[in-house]
């Protein structure tokens, strides 16, 4: 931006990281960016396919008080169900067909079943406590997961907010960016995947995949996971 700050069109981020693990932003690193384009007169996008109603009902960008200028959002407005939306300041939206000339359609645009689903879905999150529930629930998992790594003496490192998770097997004491990332034990995790899933817990083959919790998770379930997780680390 110091260089071609004034050619830049916009800056398009995933406000929390899912597709290199689960990273969470540093403190300043958000507003900076909402600083550098408003410096440059450049739009700010959030991708918060993941991140939207699974961090929270406002998503990353309520959790972290930075408004975008537009935000993506994918088939959890759905419920599932293939659909995928973005909206953002009226000023922009406005360039959209019919009022505009960029044209924009799509087969499956306000399908039924899909709003149906995801109205269904809004107002369940909408619920009072839902994430406050949702996010104990990743906690027990992530922290039984945490006491077990330790009580086998396996270096471990864990993230989660609200709904989402990561994890990795690595001597760092923090993750803040793909490097780190990148120099966890990836062979251990591969391990620690095909151990679970031969206990019949389906983890995120990837070690670079952000885990979600479900509300339809209970205690049993979690439970379930751990003494699977305890028996898997034994082999580690």
């Amino acid at each position: 931006f110091e260089k071609f700050g004034d050619d830049i069109a916009s800056i398009i981020v995933e406000p929390i990281a899912g597709n290199m693990n689960f990273v969470l932003p540093s403190p300043e690193f958000l507003a900076g960016l909402r600083q550098i384009c408003d410096h440059h007169r450049s739009v700010l996008i959030f991708d918060e396919v993941m991140t939207g109603f699974r961090v929270g009902l406002t998503g990353a960008q309520g959790y972290y008080g930075v408004k975008p200028d537009l935000t993506a959002l994918g088939k959890v407005i759905g419920g599932g169900m293939p659909v995928g939306a973005v909206g953002g300041d009226r000023a922009i939206m406005e360039h959209l067909a019919p009022l505009g000339p960029v044209y924009q359609a799509g087969t499956l645009s306000g399908n039924p079943i899909a709003m149906t689903a995801g109205l269904a879905t809004l107002r369940h999150v909408s619920k009072p406590g839902f994430y406050i529930e949702l996010e104990k629930m990743t906690g027990t998992l992530i922290d039984g997961l945490r006491e077990r790594a330790s009580a086998h003496n396996i270096p471990f490192q864990a993230n989660y907010l609200g709904g989402m998770f990561g994890f990795l097997f690595t001597d760092k004491t923090e993750i803040l960016n793909y490097d780190d990332v990148k120099a966890s034990n990836v062979k251990r995790f591969q391990k620690f995947f095909h151990g679970m899933l031969a206990e019949g817990i389906y983890f995120a083959p990837s070690a670079f995949e952000a885990g979600f919790m479900s509300y339809a998770h209970h205690n049993e379930e979690i439970e379930l996971t751990l003494d699977a997780a305890d028996k898997v680390m034994q082999s580690l």
